[in-house]
């Protein structure tokens, strides 16, 4: 039992990426700021290394990676891949990782609202990765009857919220002042998934909005400039 154990953990370790590019590649290395847990990006706590990342995809929404590395030796950082936040051309990304509905370890999303309550808003012009869900890498490699029932979790696609215009959007919210405890790849952080019900209804309990209109029918217009309200109290 103990030799399946270290043989699946052998397995584990080797996938996760290569441990060291070699020299002639440094230079291919895109610097970035790292922010370890929600708190820390929050408080604007960079971890004190220099870091780089290979990117193997992007778009203006997105960076897809293949590792972070260390800016002069090329060793790869191992705590680099667990880092909630990332700073990369002064724009700041969300860990998928820290998601059920969107789980992509080594994937970032960008923020469009930073606050106590921070978004991202997903719509039928965003990449293919920020309107899919893995099947099967979850937490950092969770197995199993728990990586399931986060897939079950995640199937629960969030609600679209349709602009003034009739277009659909999801957003990906995270209340920053939900820190979940550290489980296997993920720090003590906030996660982030689509806007509940239940979440709007603390926006709008804070900002003190009563709704004309019935809270499904709520513009996606209305739900931002609420965040953003919210954020300011």
């Amino acid at each position: 039992m103990k030799k399946n154990i270290l043989f699946l953990m052998l397995i584990l370790l080797a996938s996760c990426g290569p441990q060291k590019i070699k020299l002639s590649e440094l230079h291919t290395l895109e610097p970035i700021k790292l922010f370890e847990t929600s708190t820390d990006f929050l408080n604007q706590r960079a971890m004190g290394t220099e870091l780089g990342v290979l990117i193997t995809d992007e778009s203006d929404q997105h960076i897809t990676t293949k590792g972070v590395f260390d800016l002069k030796t090329g060793e790869v950082n191992n705590k680099g891949v667990s880092a909630w936040a990332i700073e990369y051309k002064d724009e700041r990304y969300f860990n998928l990782g820290y998601s059920s509905d969107i789980n992509h370890w080594g994937s970032y999303a960008k923020f469009d609202i930073v606050g106590t309550f921070c978004v991202i808003i997903i719509d039928d012009d965003s990449p293919h990765i920020l309107k899919s869900k893995s099947q099967g890498y979850y937490g950092g490699g969770l197995v199993g009857g728990l990586a399931s029932a986060l897939v079950a979790e995640s199937s629960k696609w969030g609600k679209n919220w349709k602009d003034k215009e009739g277009n659909k959007k999801k957003l990906l919210f995270i209340d920053t002042e939900k820190v979940k405890p550290q489980a296997m790849s993920r720090n003590a952080s906030a996660h982030g998934n689509y806007l509940t019900k239940k979440e709007l209804e603390k926006i709008l309990e804070i900002t003190e909005t009563t709704l004309e209109e019935d809270i499904k029918d709520i513009h996606f217009e209305k739900i931002i400039e609420l965040i953003k309200i919210a954020n300011e109290i």
